[in-house]
């Protein structure tokens, strides 16, 4: 089982913001982050996301440019079924 990160590490790549009904979020993300993001970006993000620079594109453009580019089977049908989530 691989070692388990600490807090004092944790902290040192996000900082958290408590909003007013008491939730908490992610507040910043220091540095790149590396694999997929789920869930709502609703300010500017700096930086890159699997090595590539992080831009909004819809499922239906992602499933496009995945098809230009030529992705693997996996990564298309992993953006087919989110196109037919949404």
């Amino acid at each position: 089982m691989p070692p388990e990160i600490t807090l004092e590490e944790a902290l040192k790549l996000v900082t958290f913001k408590q909003n007013a009904d008491g939730d908490w979020f992610v507040r910043h993300v220091h540095g790149n982050v590396e694999g997929i993001v789920f869930g709502d970006i609703k300010e500017s993000v700096w930086g890159t996301i699997n090595g590539r620079n992080w831009f909004f594109e819809t499922p239906r453009a992602r499933l496009q440019r995945l098809t230009i580019e030529g992705a693997d089977k996996a990564e298309l049908l992993e953006a087919l079924n989110q196109l037919e989530d949404n």
